[in-house]
């Protein structure tokens, strides 16, 4: 099987990310051949490059839609590509442009990461209800519900949990290195959020938690908030901080490799309004950190109140903060949730289980295609 992934995203983001961790997982089977196309000053290309990945590009200037498209036609015709794997909205536009000029064998796959509402109107119908797209792979069943009133067709979509190194994470230990950085005191705890500064991370739900779990700490340990992350609202959430007078206590590192601080934290606070399923719940799990968050998106899907980690509603800075002060407070309760949240991140989202589930959907989409085509020929 021949498979061609494509992007039009300039920057790093999730879904691209997780795009290159299959592409990477998949190279060696035998039966498999994987290319990337994407923007020639994309992010992606130079990691591509590096790596000598299979790679092509385009130039994403003002007729950046047919060049994509021209794009998908010369590469799908010269590779002879079985399944055109698109990886975001504007892709789609392109794909569904090239699909005019291809064989009609070529099998569309599009992914989907966010839960953003999509506009329940005819150009939205019309583009992901289209009959050449064979499937629509989610990130968790709350993405799939997005498409409730777009897709009349709900056998076209089908969820893939995302994953991780489990064990890349579950081995890094604590170097506390954010205890030396901002002079915190030995018995300081950390309570953490790895996040874009946009409104979609809700930071200022997770500002009014601070100042509340501050307020309800009764214990002799001082608790501080890191907010590791970057983004156009930096400057608005510094000030809302210092309103609430935790300038002392809440500080944003911008950009860091998480890898190294995340095992620092001894609670994961998560504040989101929408969220697919983002893989830094997963990433807390591997490294045995306790999470509390909002029910965005996904998340419930693997939070169950109680035993992997405790839930509240989009906002509820009040319960937000009294279930990190009950798990901070009660090292039993902590020791539960972490070894309940490691064995699921463990089980069901490690990337041997990924690979597995990606490599039998291919394998699966393509010998039911086959299969139909060979029907209709002998009708």
């Amino acid at each position: 099987m021949k498979i061609l992934n494509v992007t039009s995203i300039t920057e790093l983001r999730g879904g691209d990310a997780q795009m290159y961790t299959v592409y990477k997982l998949l190279k060696d089977e035998k039966n498999v051949k994987q290319y990337i196309l994407c923007p020639e000053d994309a992010v992606l290309a130079s990691i591509c490059k590096n790596d000598q990945a299979n790679l092509f590009t385009y130039n994403k200037n003002k007729f950046k839609l047919f060049n994509l498209a021209r794009a998908i036609v010369k590469i799908c015709n010269q590779e002879s590509i079985n399944i055109l794997h698109i990886h975001d909205s504007s892709a789609l536009n392109a794909a569904l442009i090239a699909l005019k000029f291809l064989d009609k064998s070529i099998l569309l796959v599009l992914s989907r990461k966010r839960n953003n509402k999509i506009k329940d109107k005819f150009l939205n119908r019309y583009k992901y209800s289209h009959p050449r797209i064979h499937k629509i792979i989610c990130v968790s069943k709350a993405v799939e519900s997005i498409f409730d009133k777009i897709i009349s067709d709900k056998n076209r979509l089908l969820t893939i949990y995302d994953a991780i190194d489990v064990d890349q994470f579950s081995k890094k230990t604590n170097q506390n290195l954010l205890h030396k950085e901002f002079n915190f005191s030995p018995e300081t705890k950390i309570v953490g959020n790895i996040a874009g500064l946009t409104n979609q991370k809700d930071i200022y739900t997770f500002i009014d938690t601070a100042k509340k779990i501050k307020a309800k700490n009764k214990t002799s340990n001082p608790i501080k908030f890191i907010i590791i992350g970057d983004g156009p609202l930096k400057t608005d959430l510094i000030n809302y901080a210092i309103s609430n007078e935790l300038e002392k206590d809440l500080f944003f590192t911008g950009f860091r490799n998480t890898i190294d601080l995340l095992p620092e934290f001894d609670l994961f606070l998560s504040t989101s309004i929408t969220e697919g399923l983002p893989l830094t719940i997963y990433e807390a799990f591997a490294c045995n950190i306790p999470v509390i968050s909002t029910k965005a998106g996904g998340i419930p899907e693997v939070i169950t109140d109680g035993k992997t980690g405790f839930l509240a509603s989009l906002k509820d800075s009040e319960t937000l903060s009294d279930r990190a002060i009950e798990v901070l407070s009660n090292p039993t309760l902590q020791e539960t949730l972490k070894s309940n949240s490691y064995k699921l991140v463990k089980e069901n989202h490690s990337l041997n289980i990924m690979r597995k589930n990606y490599y039998t959907f291919y394998k699966n989409i393509l010998n039911t295609d086959q299969l139909l085509v060979s029907k209709n020929q002998s009708l």
